[in-house]
């Protein structure tokens, strides 16, 4: 998917935090499959070093059910989606540098260029939104 590529950590520069997360996806109460993720430790950010914005809009829940009514009365037909792994299409505009989590660590002691977003990123919602609209126009 090409969400980073390994390089040295500029001087000057801090690289983040990062972590595993696993979790098991449960059909009916029996484990069906494990999953894990590398996530950002994101709290350990600098505003306006590793990020500006981190805004995203949001449908307000009045509008969802204005919409839903509307469907329900038109006979419309209403479909409704979840994007796997949305925030790891979306191209950074910053240079973010990651430390691998435990376990991964890179020779020589390198850090991750992040050239996509990932999971726990303050600027990861802001993104994607971006990305979608730019494709959607």
């Amino acid at each position: 998917m090409g969400v980073f590529e390994v390089s040295e950590l500029p001087p000057g520069r801090k690289a983040i935090g990062s972590r595993v997360v696993f979790k098991i996806k449960t059909r009916y109460g029996v484990p069906v499959r494990r999953k894990a993720r590398i996530v950002a430790k994101g709290y350990s950010q600098c505003y306006g070093v590793d990020y500006a914005d981190t805004f995203a809009a949001m449908a307000h829940p009045s509008a969802i059910s204005l919409l839903l009514a509307l469907a329900a009365m038109n006979g419309w037909f209403v479909n409704s989606t979840d994007v796997e792994q949305a925030f790891l299409h979306c191209p950074l505009e910053e240079s973010i540098y990651l430390q691998p989590p435990a376990g991964l660590e890179e020779s020589n002691g390198k850090v991750w260029r992040l050239k996509k977003g990932l999971y726990c990123l303050s600027q990861s919602s802001r993104l994607f939104y971006k990305h979608l609209g730019a494709r959607l126009k």
